[in-house]
Parts: structure tokens; C-alpha cells; sequence
């Protein structure tokens, strides 16, 4: 994709989301619904006397999750609840749905910054750039708060804003860029935002006349342009621009 570089000349500020952006989420995220679906595989054989398959489980865990996570249903509780309902299992325990997403938070929530996070977000600041965050709930039974703070450079960003809480719409909903450009008060069409997800990152910061921009680690996103502005592979590319 070739690049247009007078359209960064009047760049004021640079948003970030958060997960498989500027930290590993994915790596821990499949670790977590991996030992999810043991302790469902031992639950339905301890509690329903039900032979199956745990890679059954495993991938109707790895379809549902992707495929609540993409309509924005960030609740684990309900993820777990769809997954047995699926396989006609119902009325679970509420605590028993907490203990799975007590599990599931206990091994995601040890995410690791990219490299390249730590370098961009340095460089930044030393421009002078004003710096935010943008990024969905965890849902109920997560703490995205928590998260945030361990992130070595939090305290670089001006903005930190969790979309999903506080009355505030999750994204790809656009109330949460139009949000965040009023508090830094900043014109959206001088914010780059930055973000992992074509369509709740990418297309929605350009819907909301952000300048949008993909970070695609493995080039697994087809048509890329069709989502985003510009498409890189490593944080430190945004320096030949910024």
C-alpha cells in the first residue's frame, strides 16, 4: 500500500488500541480457553455421565469465543453459558460460570508488551505527540483497568478510555474515537489510530475521520486496504511517518 505521507503533516495525537496491539492478548487468550475446556470437558463427564470428545469442546470453545468476541459480547460468563448450551447443556450455576471465567482471566490477563510497543510509545512522546488508549471491556468477571496498569508506559498515555464501560458504547461503535478526540481536544482528523481489528479498530477510527491504521504482525488480514488507510507490520514502521 503506498502511503501519502502530507496526510500525517498535521498529526496531533496517536491512539492505540490495547490488546494484540501494543500487548500479546491471543498467546494467553488460546491458553486460557485451552484449560477452559478441560475443566468443561471434566464438569459435563463429572456432572452429565456424557462421553465426548474434549477436542469437540476445544473447537466449539475457539468458534463460539471468535465468534461472540466479533458481535461484541465480551461477557465471559455468557460465552461459556452459549458453549454448553450448544452441546444442550442449561440452567448452569452461576458460580460455576464464574469459576470458568475466573480461570479463563487468571492465565489471559499475564500479557506481555510487544517490543515494538515499548519503542513506538518512547518515541511518541519524545515528539511531542499526545498519546491514548482505546480499547473494549473485558466484561463482567475481567478487569481491563488492571490490565492497563501493567503496562511498563502507562504513564505516557493522556488518554486511557474503556470503551463497553461507563455508559460508553464498545467498539466498532464510533462513540468511543469521537470520545476520546473531545477529551484530547483534538479535530479527529488530526488523530492516527492504530489498531489490530479491521473492522472494530480500522474501519470504524476511519468512519469516525480518524486516519486508520493496521497492524497486520503475519499479513493474515486479506484486502487489508479495504479496512484501513495504511497497513503495517511492526509498530516502529509508524516512525517513517510520524
Amino acid at each position: 500500500m503506498s502511503i501519502n505521507y502530507k496526510i500525517f503533516n498535521n498529526v496531533k495525537a496517536v491512539l492505540f488500541d490495547f490488546d494484540d496491539t501494543l500487548v500479546d492478548f491471543s498467546t494467553k487468550a488460546k491458553d486460557a480457553l485451552d484449560a477452559v475446556s478441560k475443566d468443561i470437558y471434566t464438569y459435563i463427564k463429572e456432572n452429565y455421565r456424557q462421553e465426548i470428545d474434549i477436542n469437540i469442546i476445544k473447537k466449539l470453545i475457539e468458534e463460539e469465543s471468535k465468534k461472540l468476541d466479533n458481535q461484541g459480547e465480551y461477557n465471559r460468563n455468557k460465552w461459556w453459558e452459549s458453549i454448553l448450551k450448544s452441546l444442550n447443556i442449561v440452567h448452569i450455576d452461576k458460580s460455576q460460570l464464574y469459576d470458568w471465567t475466573s480461570l479463563y482471566w487468571s492465565i489471559a490477563s499475564q500479557t506481555e508488551p510487544y517490543e515494538d510497543a515499548k519503542e513506538i510509545i518512547e518515541y511518541l512522546d519524545s515528539k511531542g505527540y499526545k498519546l491514548g488508549i482505546v480499547t473494549n471491556s473485558d466484561g463482567e468477571g475481567g478487569n481491563k483497568s488492571s490490565r492497563l496498569k501493567t503496562f511498563p508506559l502507562i504513564d505516557k498515555f493522556d488518554l486511557i478510555l474503556i470503551a463497553g464501560e461507563g455508559g460508553i458504547r464498545p467498539k466498532p461503535n464510533l462513540e468511543p474515537f469521537i470520545i476520546s478526540c473531545e477529551k484530547l481536544s483534538v479535530d479527529p482528523t488530526s488523530c492516527v489510530f492504530v489498531g489490530d481489528e479491521p473492522v472494530k479498530d480500522c474501519l470504524a477510527a476511519k468512519k469516525a475521520n480518524m486516519i486508520s491504521v493496521l497492524i497486520d504482525r503475519e499479513g493474515k488480514v486479506k484486502n487489508a486496504e479495504l479496512y484501513a488507510d495504511f497497513v503495517i507490520s511492526s509498530l516502529k514502521q509508524l516512525e517513517e511517518f510520524l
